[in-house]
Order: C-alpha cells, then structure tokens, then sequence
C-alpha cells in the first residue's frame, strides 16, 4: 500500500449537513473535497435515494453547500454561478429528477444565512451596522464603544448585529424582524429557529456594551411584531427544540465557580418566566434533529458518539450502532437515516432500521485500498484516583525491535475530547516514522461533569495525567524512544505545549499552535474574554497571581525545549500576540525557537495551502530535533522557502 503523503488529501472526501426530503424518500448531502491545486476546499451536493440505496452527484458546482429542500423534488442551496454577486446573496435551486440549477432567489444584502419559513417566506440573518453615521467603517479608522469589538473569523463587530429578517419571494420584499441591538446566535446543532403557529423561537441576546457570554431564549410574534425575551441564561446554548409548550435546551453553563463546564438540559415555557434546569447528563450533546414528531440527538460519553431519541418527557432511549459513531441523526418513520464514521475511518452515510445498521455511501472505500494507515489503539491508564483513556498510534512502516520517536498531541479546551475517529495530521506523521499518542486528561467532556473541572487550576492535575499518561506510553511500547519525544496541540493543546517545556525537560522538540501564554494580557485581547476569565478563576484586577500563575510566559525562564510557534494573524480567539510574547522570552534566553504566523487566518480557518505547509514545518522541527542523527539545528527547506516569500 502507498504512503499517505501531503499530495494526497486530495484523495480525502467529508461527507457533511445531511437533509433528509420531506417524504423521506431522499437525502442531499454536501461532499467536501481537499484540493491542493486549486487550494481551496472544494464541495458539491449528492443525492442519496434512500428506497434503492442509490447515489449521485446533483450539482456540478465546487463550492455548493447549505441545502434545504423545498419539496420533495427541489433543493435550494448556495453556491456561484458565473460572477459571484457582491451586493446580494443568491440561491440556487435544483430539481432531483433532472435539469441544472437555476437561480431561486436574490436576497439584495450580501452574507445572508437563509432558513426556509414555508411557502414563498426565508428567514435570513444579515449583518447590519448600527454605529452613529459618524462612527460607521471608515477606510482610516474604526471606533469602538462595546465588547467584543472584534470577532474571530469575523473583524471589526462593535455595534454590528447579526439581525433576522423577513424576505418574501413572491413581494420580493425584505423586513428586519429584530431590534437593532439584538444580536441572534445560530445554534451549534440544531435547526436555527423553532416554527409555532403564532411566530417562531430563536436565540438571541440585546446588549449596548458588553455581551458578557450570555444568551437569551426569544419568540418573536407574527402579529404584533414583538420580540419576547423568555428567559436569559450565562450560557452557549447549542440545540434547542419544543416539546409540547415548553422549550427546552442544551446549554452551556459559563458562570464564575467549579461548573463552568457544566452541560445542562434546561427549559421555559412558551410564555417565559419559569426557568429550569431538567438534567446534568455526564455526557456531551451533539446533533439534534427533530421531525415527524419524533426528535433524535447524538451524544458523546466516554469518548465513544451514540444515538438516542429525545422523548417528550424528557428520557432518552439509545438506539444502539455497535462499531459505528453517529454525528447527526435524522428520523425516517421507523428508520433513522444518520452521518457516522466507523474508528479510523471518515463519515459516511448510514441506516438504522430495526436495530439493523447498514452503511448506504462507500465514498472512501478507495482510499483505505490505495493508501496504508495507522490504527488508534486504545490505552486506559491509572494517575491517581482516575481513570486517563487515550490511544496510541504506530508508525506507519513499523518494524518490532526497531526504536521510534514519538509525538503527545493535546487536544483544545481544555473542554474538548479526543476519540478514535479518522484526524488527518496524525496519520500524516505516522506515515513519516512517528509513534503518536493522546489520550483525555482532566478537563475533557465527556467524563462526566466532575472530571471537566480544572477552574482556577489549569497546569496542575491536567499536566500531571499527560505526563503520566506519557509514561504509560513508554512502558507499553518499548520501541518508543523516550528520549525523542515531542509535544504539540492547538489552542488550550497549545498552551499546554507552552506549559510543559516550562515543566520539564523530557520533550526534545515542542510546536504550541494557536497558544496561550498570558492569561493577563488575554483578558484585554481575546473576543471571548469571559471563558477565559472563568476558567482561571481570576482576572488581572481580581487574584492577578492566580492569573500569572497559570500562565506560561511565567515559566519561560526554565525553557530549554526547542519550540517553534505557530500562530494565526487574524486570530481573535488566542491572538497573535500570545505567541509573540512566549517567542520573544525564549529568543532572549537562547533557546531555540521560532515564531510561524498564517498570515490572513483567524482561529479555525486556513487554506489548503497553510494546512499543509504547517505539517511541512512541524515535520522538519521534529527531524531536526527527535531522528537519531538530528543535528540540533534550525530546520531549513519550508521554512527558509516561507522567509523568502
């Protein structure tokens, strides 16, 4: 089998946003393509007879995505024809039977997120500025009066509102539906607004100078154009649905205390003013579809997806899928129609009927015959008083007797989970000779709510159950070398990357991305200021040493780990000067180091391009430091190639 190399992601194909017609005969899915040639993340939809088992490729587009069904026979998504239009938001519709898209709708407002009402009417949130005329964009400066002023992936955002709208096709009129200060959240994992007779519910939140991370529960009423604040909570909420005439949702508790990090089912009722809290389930809430009066959810516990109908009185009953992870699931009568990934394997498409579970799209099966991969195995270890799960993953070209290096990847957070599904960069450095492990220390979801507690305490418990964690390692696989290892992760991976080379000297190489390394300077730079604050249990004005002493930059004086940083531009989330300051303190000590900024990228975003090239840039950091016959040196090839552009 051939070696998985940088080249061929293009041979990688996401199947995503599953939509199931009204009749349940079909479902539209988009097809997400990695195209190093062009660059660029390449999608298109395919139809998926769900009587025959059958699919096809439905539009011819490259970046066509967002379906909706507007009947049985017709799918409106978004996507570019000819000219992409800089003054409005087209749609374009297609027929499943046959035919080519054609333009559906032009919204005359750039940007529009379009929800389908019925009929000819589209909900559509548009961005809107409602700055004083004086205090608008201007192209030699901006102003700003309220928090967050900035947004990640999104720039300048004082005063600027995401506001729902009403667009009537037929009239081809346009209607803003909420106050101008009113800032609306699409939901995480739900459908963005809940229909009722009289109007429809939404998340939302009204502010004039600070956000504050909270979240509001709103109906907005059709006949007398009122907005209707049903409850306020210090949440994110990510899914909400309506079960008789109570709303309930899945929030995400983000107040001062030890449960910060608590995953809460709450709900109100439709005339607002009785809030409650229903469950603190130990497991985390994914995806949740609700249709045909039934309502299914994907949850996480343990690491491990699984799939349960959320019953109206508010029990859930698993529907069992042995070997195979749910994403989102979406009710067909009796069958459930679901995206899911096997372990080590990307999603696909599935069926459950009767307790029966049959994958319908084989759109990898090419890719695991042509290329050979690394398989995640599973180690659960004993730190302490707990259980840590992770897996460890061989080189590629293993050969037992034969000693490798190895590669601990921490996973963001510190609230996030590692599992055992397909991750890109991992196979990638095991196909280039390395041992790969990550396992889920305090902090992680998933574990229940206890375990996800590290407020006021990061670097502590969490620190000690990776480096235990790393030890366990060792004893395991004698042909770990552990005296070439090395530490990397993004975001709260990154901080933790930044932490541990300022507590111990056991990583040769070190690659924080995305960091964290000042929670003083943190809380006057991030657009989330409040996860942050809550999480360290301090802010500079209040336990600033406790603030300190949970930063990195703290420690960088005992550094002696060679560390390259990579970090993003426009990075709003864990800003660039994060990176700068844990650079410069290194670069004065002489320690090896150096600073890597994709220019143009905010938290999560990159191009192709950037992708690869930072696996090109971490790989030579760790030849140079981890083979055997590693000279201690800089690395060249990537990075002296960037330095010349």
């Amino acid at each position: 089998m051939k070696k998985f190399c940088n080249a061929d992601y293009d041979a990688l194909r996401n199947v995503q946003n599953l939509t199931v017609s009204p009749a349940g005969t079909h479902a539209v899915y988009t097809l997400q393509r990695l195209n190093p040639a062009a660059d660029a993340y390449q999608t298109c939809l395919w139809l998926l007879d769900l009587r025959t088992g059958d699919s096809r490729r439905l539009t011819s587009g490259t970046r066509d995505n967002g379906a909706f069904w507007l009947d049985e026979t017709h799918v409106a998504f978004s996507g570019i024809r000819g000219e992409p239009a800089a003054d409005a938001t087209v749609l374009y519709a297609i027929d499943i039977t046959g035919g080519e898209a054609e333009e559906y709708l032009r919204i005359p407002r750039p940007g529009a997120q379009i929800s389908h009402l019925g009929g000819s009417r589209f909900l559509a949130r548009i961005d809107t500025d409602v700055n004083r005329e004086a205090e608008k964009e201007a192209p030699g400066w901006r102003s700003f009066d309220e928090y967050p002023y900035m947004g990640d992936g999104a720039g300048y955002v004082n005063k600027h509102r995401r506001a729902l709208f009403l667009w009537d096709n037929e009239q081809k009129e346009l209607k803003q539906l909420t106050a101008p200060l009113m800032q609306t959240y699409m939901t995480y994992f739900s459908e963005d607004v809940i229909p009722a007779e009289d109007g429809f519910f939404f998340v939302g939140y009204e502010y004039d100078r600070d956000a504050a991370g909270k979240a509001c529960i709103c109906k907005y009423l059709w006949q007398t154009g009122e907005t209707r604040v049903l409850c306020t909570d210090d949440c994110y909420v990510f899914s909400f649905v309506r079960f008789g005439d109570r709303i309930h949702y899945a929030a995400w508790a983000i107040e001062a205390g030890p449960k910060i990090a608590a995953i809460r089912i709450r709900s109100v009722s439709e005339e607002g003013g009785d809030l409650r809290t229903d469950a603190e389930p130990d497991w985390e809430l994914g995806s949740l579809r609700q249709r045909e009066g039934k309502t299914m959810v994907t949850r996480t516990l343990r690491s491990v997806p699984e799939m349960a109908r959320w019953e109206p009185d508010g029990s859930f009953t698993r529907l069992a899928t042995p070997g195979v992870c749910p994403t989102r699931a979406i009710p067909v009568g009796e069958d459930v129609v679901f995206t899911a990934w096997e372990p080590n394997r990307l999603q696909e498409v599935y069926r459950w009927r009767g307790g029966e579970v049959v994958r319908l799209t084989h759109h990898n099966d090419e890719l695991y015959r042509t290329y050979a991969f690394s398989k995640p195995e599973p180690l659960t270890v004993r730190c302490g008083d707990e259980e840590i799960c992770g897996w460890v993953m061989k080189p590629t070209n293993f050969k037992s007797g034969k000693r490798y290096p190895g590669i601990l990847n921490v996973h963001g957070g510190p609230h996030g989970c590692f599992n055992e599904s397909f991750v890109m960069e991992h196979q990638r450095w095991c196909s280039e000779g390395y041992f790969v492990f990550f396992c889920n220390p305090r902090g992680s979801t998933t574990y229940g709510l206890e375990f996800m507690n590290v407020t006021g305490q990061l670097g502590e418990s969490d620190f000690e159950q990776l480096m235990c964690f790393t030890d366990r390692v060792l004893e395991a696989c004698p042909e770990l070398d552990g005296n070439r290892l090395a530490i990397t992760g993004q975001s709260y991976g990154g901080y933790m990357s930044n932490w541990a080379i300022g507590h111990t000297d056991r990583f040769r190489a070190a690659v924080p991305r995305m960091s964290i390394s000042n929670w003083i300077s943190m809380h006057g730079t991030s657009d989330e200021r409040w996860y942050g604050d809550h999480v360290i249990a301090a802010t500079p004005w209040k336990d600033p040493l406790l603030a300190w002493k949970q930063s990195p930059i703290c420690y960088a004086d005992r550094v002696k780990t060679p560390t390259l940083l990579i970090q993003h531009e426009k990075d709003q989330r864990c800003p660039l000067e994060q990176a700068q300051q844990m650079y410069l303190a290194l670069l004065e000590r002489g320690v090896p180091t150096k600073l890597m900024v994709n220019l143009g990228c905010f938290h999560g975003g990159r191009k192709v391009s950037q992708l690869l090239h930072d696996i090109d840039v971490m790989l030579e950091w760790f030849a140079a430091y981890l083979t055997e016959e590693a000279s201690g040196k800089t690395p060249q090839g990537a990075f002296a190639a960037a330095e010349q552009e």
